[in-house]
C-alpha cells in the first residue's frame, strides 16, 4: 500500500495533506504545529477509484498553489483536505478577512464543489 504525503513549506506557512493510494475507504490526516499554533486534521474517504483520489489530491495541490501565490497564508499553518471535490480548510491566519479570503480562493479553483472554512485567526 503506498502512501501519497504532500508537504509545502511556502513563506513560513505550511500546507499538509495525507492519502493512502488503495480505492475504498482512505484516512487523511494532516498535522503541523509553529510555536503556540497547531492544526491537526483527520478524515476518511471513500473513493470508488484511483481517478476519483487523484482529483481529489489534484485539487488539494491546486489550492495550495494558489493560497502559497497569495501570500495569505505566508507565515501561518493552514492545512488543505480534499474529499470528492469538497475542499475542507482548517488552521490559522491573520485576520477574519484572510480567513474569508483564503475561503475565496480555495472556491475559485477550477474543480472545486465546495469549501468549508475553518479557519481561525489571532
Amino acid at each position: 500500500m503506498a502512501t501519497l504525503a504532500i508537504a509545502l513549506l511556502i513563506g513560513g506557512g505550511l500546507f499538509a495533506g495525507n492519502a493512502r493510494s488503495d480505492p475504498g475507504s482512505t484516512d487523511s490526516s494532516n498535522s503541523a504545529s509553529r510555536e503556540n499554533d497547531s492544526v491537526n486534521v483527520k478524515a476518511e474517504h471513500h473513493y470508488n477509484s484511483p481517478a476519483e483520489r487523484a482529483n481529489d489530491a489534484l485539487l488539494i495541490t491546486e489550492v495550495k498553489s494558489a493560497l502559497a501565490h497569495d501570500g495569505v497564508a505566508d507565515g501561518y499553518l493552514v492545512a488543505v483536505d480534499c474529499d470528492h471535490g469538497k475542499i475542507l480548510l482548517s488552521g490559522v491566519v491573520k485576520s477574519a478577512q484572510d480567513a474569508k479570503r483564503a475561503g475565496d480562493i480555495a472556491a475559485a479553483a477550477e474543480g472545486v464543489t465546495g469549501v468549508t472554512d475553518q479557519l481561525t485567526w489571532h
